[in-house]
């Protein structure tokens, strides 16, 4: 499994035993690669991108208890972002929350549910 874009440096971060301060900012969708390396430079610890539509499951996230807050930049539906979500969890995250591409909020997902 890889690392997917933009997560190296916080990759590197979690194996030093370190996490970040805030959340993990996720981008799916459309605009998911764009919004991702805009974020990336001022925060390159907390941010992850998955190419638009790729398979999360080909991927492991370095999530380890921290909190992650997947924003859907377009077109993503409740399937693909349940399935995020489930793979976010299985590799540890302590919470996930999802932002729909209207800014609305989604829902709140914990690993002890």
């Amino acid at each position: 499994m890889i690392i997917p874009p933009f997560g190296k440096p916080l990759y590197d971060l979690i194996q030093s035993g370190k996490r970040p301060h805030n959340s993990i900012n996720v981008f799916i969708g459309r605009q998911a690669w764009q919004k991702g390396r805009a974020f990336s430079k001022p925060y390159p610890c907390r941010t992850i991108a998955i190419p638009p539509f790729h398979d999360p499951l080909k991927y492991n996230f370095p999530v380890t208890n921290c909190d992650v807050l997947i924003f859907d930049t377009g077109g993503c539906d409740a399937e693909y972002i349940e399935c995020i979500v489930f793979e976010l969890l299985l590799n540890q995250a302590a919470i996930v929350r999802v932002i729909a591409e209207d800014f609305t909020y989604f829902g709140t997902y914990k690993k002890d549910l």
